[in-house]
């Protein structure tokens, strides 16, 4: 779409305001730490595209159709894909669609989504045919994506951010993005004690290991190992929404070869008679006689053998799997331990292996040899990228359409009477056009323009909605927040039990303690640390991991340290003796009790070489052994989707390397912070690593925050979402922008007093405020409790002015509808010459004219009647046409962008923060000449608060930040305000501001003895206070007053936007109370706190004017003879025919009121009151219940 008029700005202008900025030294901004922010969403769509779709194919199995006459056999499987990065449609062939066109257009940016079809007749090679399987939505910066690789000059040619990053898809004009979600650890078993267990039938216990098993393809199934009263266990698994549960003793000899006495000796491996209770044992003497109740189990069913086992699986799942009814029974089965039984490993001897494990962990936790696992701590969980659901939602999609298809042609196999050729291809396919493949491409599509997953089998997710979220551009703060948001999930916010949103000491560094909702959604929506990272598919190159070598790697290490490899056939001993090493859920061996602290330090060593072929961010989870404590055990992953974040490991032998540690291994580490402190460890267990930095706990948005560690933590929560609710600098391509609402701070300033992850993330690129003189004074009456007063005059300078930019989009094609006949065109009228001052020739507005309510902006004509249709402006306040852009795909245009600015100055309701939590109203625009005056500089405040918001908030940061910043502007510096100085600032000694006048020799004792200096040195108290003087009076005020200049943030609540006044207007139909709704003119919300106050102060008559009288108001006739308001109607008298004839009304009384009930017109009353009461009782009589009335004065009452 091109503006009218045209508009290419200059480069260099357009960067002009950059290039002036104090403390950049560049044109363009470097943004390798806000890319590294996101991504974790880019690399997991990279993965999605070179390997997530290629493997996924491949584990869509394929499907057969049998014609029983000519006995031919049809197979139909997928092949190869293309994935074409986004062209324009009809376009010839390197016409490259971008972002900004699908934003102006109101569509979606994608590419071709291409699937080989494979038919095979009989076995034979092959028949490829390729389908095309609609629009894949691409991720910005993503290797399909066209802005991937482009340097800041080249993004803002593509009327991009010169900051983009990407991570985010574009759907119908809307950006678009996958929010990271909560899972369980993938491919790690954990107890978990659920009282539901025991629904599942009679003999079940609460307990139960859970393992939730990821295929390579990003698919998963959660198995389940129920413990029994009986002793026994089951293995619960899930097939179309019901689960299915097995005898763990069938699924042990279905797996492998082997006899009662080896699983006897696996099982029982765990307890030795010559351990003792007390002496860390795992296991006890009741494990023998669970698995010989497990063993008998199976012996009941007469099955012995392997083949046995596999046959006696297959034949109760015949009929549940779907395309096997020809299979045999050991097909069958084997089927059903490939897809539902541990399907992360290949082999059945890994999973006999996991699955004595996971028995041995079941009965440990049985007999209270072990703990539960947690299953709301953070070391068990890991998140849900937006590539991988993807990936899995299209692996889902796919296989129904499949399945789709290998139904229809059956169903056309069974018809009878009608030419089908089930041997020509050109046949099939044309039963294979009822079954669109276009479809899955809009499935895609509308998952993320809804957040809803539309799948039969639940996607082994515990949601289906609330996927994606729009990326809103309120401020750069909010955007940047969405892509390090993680949640817990839709299922949790219902649940009543608080455990879920408490704050464990296992998310120290991985989850911010202080950036959550303080609402509904709180604990439950989280942000990650400022350090954490997301494990992928790609190394710190950018390479595809290979997980194969790497795993090799892995075992030929630890065989080098002593550990015994996991072989068929081969018993090992258990704990305490020897504990059992899991990779990534596969148990490759075990190693002695006495080695493992070797072998794992030995690994750390590895991990931080580069050429040993071990990962950095593999995650080496030792849990020691423990008397009623966790499953002990090597527990080591390498998997993607992990959280990981930096540590400085203390053991390395040259310098102190950095190590990505993960928060299962976490746990049982020895870490120091940053300020070197040993907190109470000994000589015999010291640190073996140490933080990097102490600010690294907490998220991007938290750590802006100046002096956070001075203020109260309510304080910082607050801030952390007021800062995300602020009137900022959103877009620097704000011209280019066709979003249906932005917020525009027109004066924006960098804050003095500023954290290092101001310059670390480029936040000056956006700012979010203004530096303002601030006043702790009680002035005037008007800041009592949150209010303030603003400096009149600052205000008309243009202090926190906004404005508000609104999109309307007139799409004709729309209004005309399918119909070719009916066209519309974009024209101004020639007859009626008002519209000529706001209506151009074209149909279209003038740019920059403004507008008044009600004032023509647009006009249409219909060619076929010459109907012209004005657009007319609602609301009330005038706009300003900030631009119009018009789709030039179409002659004459048809569709057509206008965006209006409407101006924003701050007045009295308009809601100000600042950077410490301190909200306030605007409660009067004093003039200046009455504000008081410093008797030093004889500045006057810009704003002025009450001294009653620091005592209980105790946001002493703030009153830091006004000295700080009354320093800064003194001496001409930022002054850095990065919260824990004494841990940061422990190496250099270095202090906020650089001055002369401190001494550098002597170290100060508090954050005071460093500001106070350079104030005194200026000629100002050292606290911050300063003598004003009345502006009305002159005369000196009583005590000195705490000024100086603070960061203040407008944010987005402003009066204009939410004001509401009603006299008359429309009315519920149904009710006939006012309509709700500020924009249909509804009326103002009287809830119950309302009323409980008017009761309070005996405001009884009020009370009745506004809630009958003003509102919903009626007079019903009553029958005081049966008391029902329902049964009475007007009958009208009949007329006599000469009266008829002439149209003569009767004299005498008009119509009458009679009660169908009695019979009779006698006792009618009429009564005042609330038309809902006369439809509540129409209500009660449509469920057959009668209300009547009781009349103080009517005809049947009785003394």
């Amino acid at each position: 779409m091109d503006k009218k008029p045209q508009q290419n700005p200059n480069k260099s202008q357009y960067y002009k305001k950059s290039e002036n900025m104090p403390h950049r030294n560049r044109k363009y901004p470097n943004c390798e730490n806000l890319e590294e922010l996101l991504k974790p969403h880019v690399q997991s769509f990279d993965h999605f595209i070179d390997i997530g779709i290629e493997t996924m194919l491949e584990n869509i199995k394929p499907v057969k159709i049998t014609d029983k006459f000519t006995n031919t056999t049809l197979e139909i499987k997928f092949g190869t894909h293309e994935l074409s990065a986004p062209q324009k449609g009809h376009a010839a062939i390197g016409q490259r669609l971008l972002p900004f066109e699908c934003r102006q257009e109101k569509g979606s940016y994608s590419g071709k989504f291409i699937v080989e079809v494979c038919f095979s007749y009989n076995g034979r090679v092959p028949l490829k045919e390729k389908f095309k399987f609609g629009q894949l939505p691409i991720m910005l910066k993503s290797k399909l994506c066209h802005l991937r690789g482009a340097n800041a000059e080249r993004l803002v040619a593509y009327r991009e951010e010169p900051t983009e990053m990407g991570g985010y898809f574009i759907v119908n004009g809307l950006e678009r993005l996958i929010r990271f979600l909560i899972m369980p650890k993938r491919n790690y078993p954990m107890n978990v004690e659920r009282d539901s267990f025991r629904e599942r039938q009679d003999g079940y216990t609460n307990k139960a290991v859970i393992i939730r098993c990821v295929r390579n393809d990003q698919s998963s199934v959660t198995n389940k190992l129920y413990y029994l009263q009986s002793g026994s266990a089951r293995l619960g698994f899930w097939v179309k929404g019901r689960e299915f549960l097995l005898p763990i003793g069938l699924v042990l000899k279905a797996l492998i070869d082997t006899n009662d006495h080896e699983i006897y000796a696996s099982l029982t491996c765990c307890y030795s008679d010559i351990y003792q209770k007390g002496e860390r044992s795992v296991g006890t003497q009741l494990v023998g006689e669970r698995v010989k109740i497990i063993l008998d189990e199976v012996q009941g069913l007469s099955l012995f053998t392997r083949a046995q086992c596999i046959q006696h699986i297959g034949k109760y799942f015949q009929s549940v799997m779907d395309g096997m009814d020809d299979e045999t029974d050991s097909s069958v089965g084997e089927t059903v331990l490939e897809e539902y039984i541990l399907v992360h490993l290949q082999s059945g001897h890994d999973k006999y292996n996991l699955l004595i494990f996971m028995l041995q962990k079941l009965f440990a936790f049985i007999d209270h040899r072990a703990t539960e696992d947690n299953t709301d701590a953070l070391q068990n969980h890991e998140v849900l990228q937006p590539g991988h659901l993807i990936t899995i939602y299209l692996k889902d999609k796919l296989h129904e359409w499949l399945f789709k298809a290998r139904r229809l042609l059956q169903d056309e196999l069974s018809k009878k009477g009608q030419k089908f050729e089930f041997g020509s291809l050109l046949d099939v396919k044309k039963v294979l056009d009822r079954n669109p493949s276009k479809s899955i491409g809009t499935a895609i599509e509308s998952m993320l323009k809804t957040g809803r997953l539309a799948s039969q089998n639940g996607l082994d997710l515990q949601q289906k909605g609330g996927m994606t979220v729009q990326a809103e551009r309120l401020n750069f703060l909010r955007f940047i927040s969405h892509f390090r948001s993680v949640h817990r999930g839709a299922a949790f916010a219902g649940n009543r039990n608080t455990s879920v949103r408490k704050l464990l000491p296992e998310a120290w560094g991985f989850l911010c303690p202080v950036h959550t909702p303080d609402g509904e959604p709180c604990g439950l929506l989280n942000h990650m640390a400022s350090t954490c990272r997301i494990t992928s598919y790609f190394d710190s190159k950018g390479n595809i991991k290979d997980f194969f070598k790497i795993r090799l790697s892995i075992l030929s290490v630890l065989i080098g340290v002593g550990m015994t490899p996991s072989l068929p056939k081969l018993v090992r001993a258990g704990p305490p003796e020897v504990l059992s090493v899991l990779l990534d859920g596969c148990v490759i061996g075990s190693i002695s009790s006495n080695m493992v602290e070797k072998a794992v330090a030995h690994i750390r060593k590895l991990k931080l070489s580069a050429n040993s072929g071990i990962p950095d961010d593999l995650e080496v989870g030792y849990v020691p052994l423990s008397v009623g404590g966790a499953y002990p055990g090597l527990y080591l992953f390498s998997s993607p989707s992990r959280f990981v974040r930096p540590v400085i490991s203390l053991n390395a032998e040259k310098n102190h390397d950095i190590e990505l540690i993960g928060p299962f291994e976490q746990v049982y580490m020895e870490i120091r912070c940053a300020d070197g402190g040993e907190e109470g460890r000994t000589d015999d267990n010291p640190a073996t690593h140490e933080e990097m930095h102490p600010t690294g706990l907490l998220s991007v948005v938290a750590n802006l925050t100046p002096y956070s560690d001075h203020n109260q933590s309510p304080r910082n929560m607050y801030q952390c979402q007021m800062a995300k609710q602020t009137v900022g600098f959103s877009s620097q391509a704000l011209q280019f922008r066709a979003d249906q609402k932005l917020y525009h701070l027109q004066t924006p300033q960098t804050p003095i007093v500023r954290t290092e992850a101001y310059t670390k993330y480029n936040i000056d690129e956006f700012p979010t405020g203004t530096n303002a003189i601030v006043a702790v004074l009680a002035y005037t009456g008007y800041d009592m409790e949150d209010a303030m007063i603003l400096n009149k005059s600052s205000v008309e300078r243009g202090m926190c002015h906004t404005s508000i930019y609104q999109l309307e989009t007139i799409d004709l094609e729309e209004q005309s509808g399918k119909s070719d006949h009916v066209r519309q065109i974009f024209a101004r009228s020639n007859i009626d010459k008002s519209v000529r001052s706001s209506v151009d020739s074209d149909g279209l507005p003038y740019v920059g004219q403004v507008l008044h309510p009600g004032q023509p902006y647009c006009s249409t004509n219909n060619t076929l009647s010459g109907a012209i249709k004005e657009h007319k402006l609602k609301g009330s306040e005038p706009v300003t046409v900030d631009y119009v852009a018009v789709d030039v795909k179409h002659n004459p245009p048809q569709k057509v962008n206008i965006r209006f600015r409407r101006p924003r100055n701050p007045i009295i309701g308009d809601k100000f923060s600042s950077r410490h939590g301190q909200k306030g109203v605007c409660s009067q625009l004093w003039p200046d000449i009455d504000m008081p005056f410093s008797g030093t500089t004889g500045m006057r405040p810009d704003l002025i608060i009450n001294p009653h918001a620091f005592p209980s908030r105790m946001t002493i940061g703030m009153l830091l930040e006004s000295i700080a910043a009354k320093g800064g502007c003194l001496n001409g510096k930022f002054v850095d305000a990065t919260p824990f100085p004494s841990s940061s600032r422990k190496e250099n000694k270095e202090l906020p501001i650089e001055s002369d006048s401190v001494d550098d020799e002597v170290e100060p004792e508090s954050l005071l003895d460093e500001l106070g200096p350079l104030l005194t040195s200026h000629g100002f108290n050292s606290l911050g206070s300063e003598v004003l003087y009345s502006g009305v009076l002159g005369t000196e005020l009583v005590c000195e007053i705490f000024i100086g200049p603070v960061y203040y943030q407008r944010l987005r609540h402003m009066v204009s936007d939410k004001f509401q006044v009603r006299n008359t207007g429309a009315v519920d139909p149904t009710t006939r109370q006012p309509m709700k709704g500020r924009k249909r003119g509804g009326g103002i919300r009287f809830g119950e706190m309302e009323r409980d106050s008017l009761l309070a102060h005996g405001a009884a008559y009020l009370l009745h004017d506004r809630l009958h009288t003003a509102s919903d108001f009626h007079v019903a006739d009553v029958c005081s003879l049966c008391g029902s308001i329902l049964t009475t109607s007007f009958i009208e008298p009949q007329k006599k025919a000469g009266q008829a004839i002439a149209k003569v009304t009767p004299r005498g009384n008009q119509r009458k009121v009679t009660c169908h009930a009695c019979k009779t017109s006698k006792g009618m009353e009429k009564v005042a009151m609330p038309f809902v009461f006369r439809y509540l009782a129409a209500e009660l009589a449509a469920m057959n219940v009668k209300m009547t009335l009781n009349l103080s004065a009517g005809a049947s009452e009785k003394p």
